[in-house]
């Protein structure tokens, strides 16, 4: 088995990826471009996830997939219901069912096919309470149907030739849904947003591979690909930003996706291999880290800190002199600090009793 490195600089960058996300949810006008956090996350789960997958491919297939599905469900599972049973009790939780399940992603889908003028209803975090869990439901089907057909992809080419070709069809299924159903919520399956977990996927693909063109590309990411990467992000936004801003740009994905996948892998793939001490400074400041670090429970429960400051507000006349986004900001990393020290790490620690 190979040795999995942590390298801490992803976690900085985690914590700029809530940050976007938390913007739009906050102001969609002015930061419309925060949706795409959930992008840069995908591209980065993609990543991390193809690596442990490469590293622990030396063991039989049957063990390695075991400890994979049991790592994942440490993971994931206690945080998520803890939120999900919490705001269930409290504000609601329509269609709870297929939040349980995992699968209000493809609820939303189906629903927006069928009444498509629900997509332009205005955003509203209280009436929309947990629908950002679908990004989360897509990176958990990611995870039961990934591993299992990552194994039975021999290394090598072959296996980077079928990672490309489930990137070309998501860029098909993207198209041929933006024609036939340009209404629906098509953009939260991921035959469509799956291009940006599999783009990850590929980066990881070339990064542990021994060729002299892996080598280069390597090289290539110690010396300029996260700048460039970065350059191109910015670009894009500034070239097609909407007309109307609207929460629902990652949901109905423009024709400029692929390229801003690309961007995000060269961003992701740069700050893994550079060197740069300005650019390591930065991502390796300790309180990005750390709320990098702890970035699943930010995301989980940012959208409820709204009815919870709405609340406190009314009780607690302190509170009303403090700027909404900046309170609303504060209970969320209060309460997800909280939430990683009294469950998600101690759960976490059980991961050691199940190897890669």
């Amino acid at each position: 088995m190979q040795t999995l490195e942590h390298r801490k600089q992803i976690d900085g960058l985690r914590f700029f990826a809530f940050l976007a996300v938390f913007m739009i949810h906050s102001d969609v006008e002015h930061f419309w471009w925060g949706s795409y956090g959930v992008s840069l996350f995908f591209v980065i789960s993609g990543f991390l996830i193809t690596r442990i997958l490469i590293a622990s491919e030396d063991r039989p297939r049957g063990q390695a997939l075991k400890a994979f599905y049991v790592r994942r469900a440490l993971r994931i599972f206690p945080a998520y219901y803890l939120v999900l049973g919490l705001a269930a009790a409290t504000v609601g939780i329509a269609y709870l069912p297929a939040y349980v399940l995992y699968v209000m992603n493809w609820g939303a889908f189906f629903y927006t096919w069928i009444q498509p003028a629900l997509v332009d209803r205005a955003w509203d975090p209280v009436r929309m309470y947990g629908v950002h869990f679908w990004s989360l439901c897509v990176e958990e089907q990611f995870y039961l149907v990934f591993p299992l057909l990552f194994s039975f992809l021999r290394p090598g080419r072959t296996r980077l030739r079928g990672l490309l070709v489930l990137w070309a069809a998501s860029i098909a299924f993207r198209f041929l849904f933006a024609a036939f159903l340009p209404k629906s919520a098509y953009g939260l399956i991921p035959l469509v947003c799956g291009e940006y977990l599999v783009a990850g996927a590929v980066g990881a693909v070339v990064f542990a591979d021994t060729s002299g063109t892996a080598e280069r590309i390597r090289a290539a990411a110690r010396q300029w690909m996260f700048p460039v990467g970065l350059a191109l992000v910015v670009a894009l936004f500034a070239l097609y930003g909407p007309e109307s801003p609207s929460i629902d740009h990652v949901m109905h994905p423009p024709h400029m996706q692929t390229l801003l996948a690309l961007g995000f892998l060269a961003m992701v793939l740069g700050l893994w291999q550079t060197e740069d001490r300005w650019v390591l400074g930065f991502f390796n400041f300790a309180p990005f880290r750390f709320l990098g670090k702890i970035s699943y429970g930010l995301y989980l429960i940012h959208l409820f800190m709204w009815p919870l400051y709405d609340w406190l507000s009314a009780h607690y006349a302190v509170l009303r002199d403090v700027p909404p986004l900046a309170a609303q900001f504060g209970l969320t990393v209060l309460l997800a600090t909280a939430m990683w020290h009294l469950v998600e790490a101690p759960i976490l620690k059980l991961k050691g009793r199940f190897q890669y």
